[in-house]
């Protein structure tokens, strides 16, 4: 039960992207090549093919990691 319940927060998860014009015409690319009916379903399935870094941007690592 544990897992399942893992699961499913693991799926609740936002993320905001600031998509440049050249990103944004990639994802409208596949969005219509693949006949999806919003980018943001386009961009849920593009990220399965791609490993992420997250690192903080504003704040130091040391402070951000207490």
């Amino acid at each position: 039960m544990y897992g399942i319940y893992c699961i499913s927060v693991c799926y609740m998860v936002k993320i905001q992207l600031d998509l440049s014009e050249e990103e944004d015409r990639l994802v409208e690319l596949y969005k219509l090549s693949n006949k999806f009916k919003t980018k943001q379903d386009a961009i849920k399935k593009m990220i399965r093919y791609f490993e992420v870094e997250i690192k903080p941007k504003n704040i130091h690592e040391r402070e951000y990691f207490k």
